[in-house]
């Protein structure tokens, strides 16, 4: 293979020319598209059942992770990803436009649960997928541009739906409820933007696990997934390496859902903010977000220990949140929560990337899955105490901390902190001794080398075959 073949891709190259640049963009139609069902969904629960439908809505979309998890693992690991994250882009195109005929709490409740489900099913085979459509040395820049896609079109969703919500409203001849005739034509276009990512995805190779490859077949019958299932969670409780990361992500997540529900409270009653003072808040912290995606990726050649750099990252998020909680001013807690954003997306860049590198293409599909079922359990138990919590800590006044609400947030951030510590004591080997440090690098990079060797002549064969 020549220097040029083997030469790293520009972040242009990767998005225009490739099966990766044709994934890269299905996840932007995709991810567009959710959060159009996200925005258009909370104002469906709005409607519905006020505070009380907003935050059914909201588990309803967390609790299938919590329970089906690890079945989507083993099954991302066992079949071609390709075909499941199609399944599930036309999945969700399907169910949407139910959402516009729905007028209880109980019917909101079910088919967010039917979509999540297919939103699961995608989510762990579609990062899975990143790794066998880029060389290793690009695998930074993909998973920036993956994140990018999936966070970074928050806004363009909101516009979106904004847009479309001032189309006509359309009741179809009285059987749409009412008060739902304008999310009609926002829940149908919605519907198109999942047919045309599931589209997208089809056209890719196959992308098959080496357990499908090695066994020839789709076929996952109970015993060989119970054996999978269990070998996964073996592999995530032995593996220091893997353990350690995944349980500082959950962790941090536990820290920084605090915000999720405490943010807009933060913002009204504790800095007097109005809407343009949370808004301003929330989008610096997508730019520091988006700061931090780019910063890693521009600098990615340079970061050997994605692992040290995660827990860097992490208590610089922890710190932000901290820092941001005892604030008087709306400017103040929005550069505070610049930095939260910085290290925030920088810890999810390198967290996933480190998974990427160092979990076996065979097991990948299944330690994925257990991240995100953690992740969801670190959210869903942040989103359950951070209101009681407020009610516990009420009358309690140490200096800027005059606030339950800023006692809360300030907590979180500290619990990230000790997440990016805690991931920080454990590499203190790394940290401390410069020639384990050499050493270290020298047996990532050599794995590296090991690993584009193995992938060249997949890669080459899957990009002629496109």
């Amino acid at each position: 293979m020549t220097s040029e073949e083997s030469a790293p891709r520009t972040i242009r190259s990767m998005m225009t020319t490739g099966p990766f640049a044709r994934f890269f963009w299905a996840a932007i139609v995709g991810s567009t598209g959710d959060w159009v069902t996200v925005f258009a969904l909370l104002t469906l629960a709005d409607r519905i059942g006020s505070q009380e439908g907003i935050l059914v809505a909201l588990m309803a979309r967390i609790l299938p992770g919590l329970f089906l998890g690890g079945l989507v693992g083993v099954i991302s690991d066992r079949m071609d990803r390709r075909k499941l994250v199609v399944f599930a882009d036309v999945g969700r195109g399907v169910v949407v436009p139910f959402l516009a005929f729905v007028d209880s709490l109980p019917a909101l409740v079910g088919l967010t649960l039917i979509l999540e489900m297919f939103s699961l099913l995608g989510q762990t085979p579609r990062t899975a997928m990143v790794p066998r459509l880029v060389r290793p040395e690009n695998l930074v820049s993909a998973n920036s541009l993956m994140l990018g896609a999936a966070y970074g079109t928050i806004p363009l969703g909101s516009a979106l739906l904004f847009v479309l919500a001032g189309f006509p409203d359309f009741s179809l001849g009285g059987i749409v409820p009412v008060g739902n005739e304008g999310l009609v034509v926002p829940f149908a276009v919605d519907s198109l933007t999942f047919f045309a990512s599931g589209l997208m995805v089809a056209s890719l190779p196959r992308i098959e696990s080496p357990l499908v490859e090695a066994a020839d077949s789709n076929n996952v019958d109970l015993k060989s997934t119970w054996r999978d299932f269990v070998a996964g969670i073996k592999f995530f409780a032995t593996d220091p390496s893997v353990r350690r990361v995944i349980v500082g992500m959950t962790t941090a997540l536990f820290g920084g859902g605090t915000i999720v529900v405490l943010g807009p409270e933060f913002a009204n009653n504790v800095l007097s903010a109005d809407v343009a003072g949370f808004y301003a808040i929330i989008t610096m912290l997508g730019a520091g977000a988006l700061g931090g995606l780019v910063s890693v990726s521009l600098n990615e050649h340079r970061i050997i220990h994605r692992d040290l750099a995660f827990g860097i990252a992490t208590a610089t998020a922890g710190v932000g949140l901290s820092a941001a909680a005892m604030v008087t001013t709306v400017p103040g807690a929005a550069a505070w929560m610049t930095v939260m954003g910085f290290g925030a997306g920088s810890a999810y860049l390198m967290g996933l990337t480190h998974l990427h590198e160092y979990v076996d293409d065979e097991m990948r599909g299944r330690v994925l899955a257990t991240l995100f079922g953690l992740m969801r359990i670190g959210l869903f138990v942040a989103m359950a105490l951070a209101v009681p919590l407020v009610d516990v800590f009420r009358g309690f006044e140490v200096g800027r901390l005059n606030d339950p609400t800023r006692v809360v947030l300030f907590l979180g951030g500290l619990t990230m902190v000790a997440a990016g510590v805690g991931v920080l004591w454990a590499l203190r080997s790394t940290v401390t001794s410069p020639t384990l440090g050499r050493e270290a690098q020298d047996i990532i990079a050599a794995a590296n080398r090991a690993r584009r060797r193995r992938t060249t002549t997949r890669h080459k064969h899957e990009e002629e075959e496109s």
